[in-house]
Formats: structure tokens, C-alpha cells, sequence
């Protein structure tokens, strides 16, 4: 059991996992080797933020362009609340609380990794924590870090106003508003620190033991895809293809687009059953869903309804991401090829040319391989559909492509092509032998329940999106291009495609398209 002086208190806060390639060397915050100050006098709670990834433009969050470390949250609410023993969560009241705004900016460079920020909230005299010999009341330290504005704004708002009085978010759980094709999440944090009580000395004691330490993690998942030599016509119709009309044929690659859609979706987290004790790389990770869906999403609630290329396009899947490509290509497949790749990203001479243009602007912004095509998405953590694929990656044609003899080679709207992506069947998420006992979702008290009965455990092709874990199919471990790190995939050799998970987002998953 540890002690820490009242009036010299720290509760250090460690928000998500420090992002970085596989191969980094920077990881989670050593708690180890943190300074608790010692200042006679002062309470004071230590808030420290690790960063955590970017993200493709979203309408409030970061980006998600890569694995790379990097941070930008613009709030941190902090609140302790009081639990008397024995009443349910409901009856819980704040009894301190602090908004961080600005957070970049007000905010501290810190050196784990070289990538952190930290913040000291000194509590003034009305707000420090009193012994009462009366009472066996515990305490515990709740927060969330997000951005100024957002999917999540009006519940946020509300929390941001929580000064005292009654607390109820053990059990909350965040709507996303106006959702929108491809809306389906943004980076959010949150984490607790609990079973804390005042002893006569006036000091915090940790009941459980341990480090007096809180983790935020994220409450979303990250969804990126990185490839290349994209195919623009179905296998076997390469004739009628290098015979069809140049303009038309041109027209059509530019209204091609690629589209990732899962078997399942959420519009709302859960921010409860956090897993705190996750403080180093490889250790005490989870694989936890604290979603749920209280929508229809069809053609008229924000369009993300569509179908599985197969069997038949008679299964029911949701949009995640989509790229445009004609938006990378904009005079098309200059190659003549079939293909959108590197070949028509350069001349003959093997200079860039003006057909490959990043949709996402380049130098300060984010660098790709040229050649190739990006899209990444912060999800809502979802359970796994039984015996049905999870994430299918599909070509789809908004224009048709007519033949010479006026048949269509391929119609508007069709799937030309699709694959099948799954996790390496090494994969930990899979576990070893009993792959269906460790996954658990978030029901409606907050606890985390075993996900488990028939069909429901996980396998190489049918399995959750966890919390906290970042899935991407290519390698994009930076925003600049590096040409010995950059490893998009490429969809012209139709192999399994490795999707993987950054290890300081919890863990590395391999996946795979077919």
C-alpha cells in the first residue's frame, strides 16, 4: 500500500499510448521514472499526455494519416468525485475539477520518448481533499481529453460544465451527432483512478496498491489502408477494356473509388471499464468493444448502409472509409496498363508528372509513396457479426464503362472488384487456444463482459475492432514519405494483405486481404 503526502499529492495522468512504428524505440510513459514533486503545502494532480497518433482530416479530431507519434488535443477535464461506499454509481459527486484549455499550448514538453506533454494542476486551498474519521467514503480521479469541437460537442460541453455536485458518467456513454457517410468516430480519451481514501495523516492511499497513476486511452479504434497498383477493370475483360473508347475509359477511372465497409458499426461509446492498468507496451493489454448503435444507418441516415460483394451482395455492411481516385489520378491510367500505380505517377524520363496529386496537400501536411492512394478513420470500437467476414475492401465503379458494341463492361454503381481483409492466423487477438474467452464489451453498468457463445469467438476472418488498437493494411509509420518505411500494399498481385496494429496503441495485429 503506498502514501503520498496530501499536500504534496500527485496523480499522474498518462493519456493513451505514445504512437510510433513498431520499430521505434520510444514507447508508453515509464512510470518508474516519473518526479512526484514534493512541495509542503500544495496538493497538487500531475496530468501527463502521451502522444497518440494522427489522424486523416475528420470534421473536429485529428487526422489519421499514420502511426507517427504526435498529439493535438485541445481540452483535458479533470474531476474527483466522491463514492460513499456502498451506492451505486449515481450518487457519486464531483467534489474538485479542473478544464484544461489550450492543452498544446499551456502544456509541457516531457521526455519519454520525447514525446509527451504534462501539465501540474495545483489545487487551491477550498479544494483540497479533507480526512473524516466519521466516514469510509473513496475517491476516484475521472478524465477525458478531446478536441474543441466535435462529433461528441454536446455531451462534451456538458461534462466540460461539471463543476460539483452529482456525477454520472461512470456509466455515460457519448452519441455521435449528425453522423455523416464515413463519420463513424474521432480520437477521444478517457481513464479513471480509483479506490483512493484519505488517511489521518492526510494522505491519498491507493487501496489496491500500485503507482498512483492514471492512464487515458483511447476510446475509438483506427482504421487506415495503404496501397498501390490499384486494378481499374475486372479479370478478363482486358480486350474490350484496351479497345473501349480513351475518353470514356478516362472518365471512368476517374469516377473509380475504393471503399472499406465492416460487417458492423456503432454511433456511441461507452466511457466506462477502462483499462487503467495498461502502462507498458505488451503488458496488460485488453481487447475490449465499448460501443453500441442506437441508429438505422441506411440510404437515409447518412448513407452508410451498403453490401458485402458477396455471397450474392445479400449481406448487410457499413462505410468506413472511402478514396476517390480520381482525386490521386486525375488524367487516370496514363499507362495504359490497367493498373493505378507508380507507372503513371511518372514520365518516361522517371519524373513526377501532374497525374498523381495527394488529395491531402504535401511537405508540411503528409507525404505518401507517389503512385499510390491513402485513407484512414478513427471507429467506434464494434462487436463481431457471427460467421460473417468483418472488413471487406471493395472497387466500386460511379461510372459505367461501355464497350465499342455499346455493352457495358462494367456498370455504374457495380463492385468490380473486392478483398477480403483478415488477421494473420498468428494474430494475438486470436489467442492460442480458446480465442473467444479474452474479448469483452462494455454493457451498461460499465463492467466489461466476457463476449463469448456459439460463433462468437474470434477468428482470422470474423473478429471485434477493439478498443485502442490501430488496424492498417500497408505500412505508413510517418506523415513524410519514406521511402525505406513507406510499404503500401499492392492490390495488383492479389495476395493476402498484412493488416497491422501499432504496438503503443496496445498491441501489433497482422491482417491480411484475399
Amino acid at each position: 500500500m503506498r502514501k503520498i503526502n496530501l499536500f504534496s499529492a500527485a496523480v499522474l495522468l498518462a493519456l493513451g499510448a505514445s504512437v510510433a512504428s513498431c520499430s521505434d524505440e520510444s514507447g508508453l510513459v515509464d512510470n518508474s521514472k516519473v518526479e512526484v514533486p514534493e512541495l509542503k503545502g500544495e496538493q497538487e494532480v500531475v496530468l501527463k499526455v502521451a502522444s497518440a497518433g494522427d489522424g486523416l482530416v475528420s470534421r473536429a479530431g485529428r487526422p489519421l494519416y499514420s502511426s507517427e507519434a504526435a498529439q493535438k488535443i485541445d481540452k483535458v477535464k479533470i474531476v474527483i468525485v466522491k463514492c460513499e461506499p456502498g451506492n451505486p454509481s449515481s450518487t457519486y459527486t464531483v467534489v474538485a475539477s479542473k478544464l484544461i484549455e489550450d492543452w498544446m499550448n499551456v502544456s509541457q514538453d516531457y521526455a519519454t520518448g520525447g514525446h509527451g506533454k504534462q501539465y501540474t494542476w495545483r489545487l487551491g486551498a477550498d479544494e483540497k481533499l479533507q480526512y473524516n474519521e466519521d466516514s469510509n467514503d473513496t475517491y476516484m480521479v475521472y478524465a477525458i481529453g478531446y478536441t474543441n469541437a466535435g462529433l461528441y460537442k454536446t455531451e462534451l460541453d456538458k461534462f466540460e460544465k461539471l463543476t460539483t455536485g452529482d456525477f454520472n458518467w461512470v456509466t455515460s456513454a457519448l452519441t455521435a451527432e449528425n453522423l455523416k457517410v464515413l463519420d463513424l468516430g474521432e480520437e477521444v480519451f478517457a481513464g479513471s483512478l480509483e479506490n483512493l481514501t484519505i488517511d489521518k495523516d492526510g494522505s491519498f492511499t491507493i487501496t489496491t496498491g500500485g503507482e498512483n497513476v492514471l492512464t487515458l486511452h483511447r476510446q475509438v479504434s483506427g482504421i487506415t489502408g495503404y496501397f498501390t497498383n490499384v486494378p481499374t477493370f475486372p479479370a478478363g475483360s482486358q480486350d474490350k477494356v484496351l479497345n473501349a473508347d480513351p475518353e470514356k475509359y478516362k472518365a471512368y477511372i476517374q469516377g473509380l473509388k475504393l471503399q472499406l465497409v465492416s460487417s458492423n458499426a456503432n454511433d456511441q461509446i461507452i466511457f466506462a471499464g477502462f483499462n487503467s492498468s495498461f502502462q507498458e507496451t505488451g503488458k496488460d493489454v485488453k481487447y475490449i468493444v465499448n460501443g453500441s448503435q442506437t441508429i438505422s444507418w441506411d440510404s437515409n441516415n447518412g448513407g452508410l448502409k451498403t453490401k458485402f460483394d458477396e455471397p450474392n451482395q445479400s449481406i448487410d455492411a457499413y462505410k468506413i472509409y472511402e478514396i476517390n481516385l480520381g482525386s490521386w489520378f486525375p488524367q487516370g491510367d496514363t499507362s495504359g496498363d490497367g493498373y493505378l500505380g507508380t507507372l503513371d505517377a511518372y514520365d518516361e524520363q522517371g519524373n513526377p508528372n501532374d497525374n498523381w496529386v495527394s488529395p491531402y496537400g504535401s511537405g508540411n501536411t503528409v507525404d505518401f509513396q507517389p503512385g499510390s492512394v491513402f485513407a484512414g478513420k478513427f471507429v467506434i470500437p464494434f462487436t463481431k457479426v457471427p460467421n460473417t467476414k468483418t472488413l471487406e475492401l471493395q472497387l466500386v465503379a460511379t461510372v459505367a464503362l461501355p464497350a465499342t458494341d455499346n455493352s457495358e463492361i462494367v456498370a455504374k454503381d457495380a463492385i468490380v472488384k473486392s478483398w477480403r481483409i483478415n488477421l494473420s492466423s498468428t494474430d494475438e487477438q486470436l489467442g492460442t487456444t480458446a480465442a473467444s474467452n479474452h474479448v469483452e464489451v462494455v454493457n451498461a453498468k460499465g463492467i466489461p463482459a466476457v463476449f463469448d457463445g456459439n460463433g462468437y469467438e474470434e477468428k482470422y476472418d470474423s473478429y471485434s475492432i477493439v478498443r485502442n488498437h490501430l488496424y492498417g493494411v500497408g505500412v505508413k509509420s510517418t506523415d513524410g514519405y519514406d521511402p525505406d518505411k513507406d510499404k503500401p500494399e499492392d492490390l495488383s498481385k492479389g495476395q493476402t494483405l498484412i493488416l497491422k496494429v501499432n504496438d503503443n496503441w496496445e498491441l501489433i495485429h497482422k491482417m491480411e486481404i484475399e
